[in-house]
């Protein structure tokens, strides 16, 4: 259905009537469409929708400013003290791993590399899964069939591996079998299998994948849960090497992460300022209509989305923090 668009204050013009030759015809008469009766415009209601996406996007982006924060000051506390020749204690390094359990859980606004999840791209927000408790790479003297079963998606992928395969030729197999679940399988800088999975994608592979098949890795018979581990993130990473004695490498690591989190509370902060100045374009837009318009204006547009069945629409933007009640003018304008 396409919503025919009127001027503010005006109403949509009616097209002249024909006249048949030789005979007069009857006018007929179209009835004005007030202002009050107009149907809501779908501009006007994707403005609407704009408005509570940025909103909830500035809140995002203050969010992973406060998390770059605090992980910030955790860094310079370790810069500090490595930089007096002084061993990192075992409470500054648990103290990082669990900053980062915090703030790189699902729902949390930073990536496990580090990177605000609201500008991450693709390949920044995709999941890491380490293999090393189960060997799909070694050659094999015979062929073998492998089912990957996931019980979140109740899906399942087969993967065939040909009798003397090697490394790299039953990594890509996986890579191509496993995709159609958008997860990729790779070999890793050591020659290990890794497996990654978009973000949303992640309880995949969170939760255990049920495996099963006909040759040596996998025999026959009852499916095989396997738990895949995620790969740990920056900052245990950083424990971790602290703990073996590798100062030179991770202080290296550590200078590294102090400027990309410079950069990304740069393009943070570009962005929310970007999104404060769309709103205040809007807001501008609704300062001239008067109270009693508001009201009548509203309560049309809230009548409408209930009788054409747009309640769902209506109910999640309502849902979404500070919508004022200018920023509701500018849709109906």
């Amino acid at each position: 259905m396409q919503i025919q668009q009127t001027r503010p204050g005006g109403v949509a013009e009616t097209p002249a009537q024909p006249k048949l030759h030789g005979r007069p015809t009857a006018q007929v008469s179209s009835p004005q469409i007030s202002r009050s009766d107009r149907q809501p415009n779908v501009i006007r209601l994707d403005r609407w929708a704009l408005i509570g996406t940025a909103q909830q996007r500035i809140a995002h982006a203050q969010g992973g400013e406060q998390a770059l924060s605090q992980v910030w000051g955790e860094l310079k506390r370790l810069e500090q003290q490595l930089s007096q020749n002084r061993a990192a204690s075992g409470d500054l390094v648990s103290r990082l791993k669990l900053l980062e359990e915090k703030l790189t859980q699902p729902k949390a606004p930073l990536t496990t590399e580090l990177k605000p999840r609201l500008l991450a791209s693709a390949t920044d927000s995709r999941v890491s899964y380490s293999a090393e408790r189960l060997d799909l790479l070694s050659p094999r003297s015979s062929a073998e069939r492998l089912v990957f079963s996931f019980p979140q998606t109740s899906s399942a992928v087969e993967v065939l591996l040909p009798a003397g395969a090697n490394e790299a030729e039953a990594a890509s197999r996986l890579d191509r079998a496993l995709r159609k679940e958008h997860i990729q399988a790779r070999l890793n800088e050591l020659g290990k299998l890794e497996l990654s999975v978009p973000d949303q994608h992640r309880r995949k592979l969170d939760e255990p994948v049920l495996l099963s098949g006909e040759g040596i890795r996998i025999p026959a018979g009852n499916p095989v849960p396997v738990q895949f581990k995620p790969k740990a993130g920056q900052l245990t990473q950083l424990g971790e090497g602290l703990d073996k004695g590798e100062l030179k490498q991770e202080q290296q690591r550590l200078k590294r992460l102090l400027g990309e989190i410079e950069q990304s509370v740069r393009e943070l902060k570009q962005f929310r300022q970007k999104m404060v100045k769309q709103l205040d374009r809007v807001k501008v837009r609704s300062q001239n209509l008067q109270q009693g318009e508001l009201e009548q204006l509203q309560g049309k547009l809230s009548q409408q989305l209930k009788e054409g069945g747009f309640m769902g629409t209506m109910s999640g933007l309502l849902a979404q923090a500070n919508v004022s009640r200018q920023n509701v003018v500018a849709l109906l304008t």
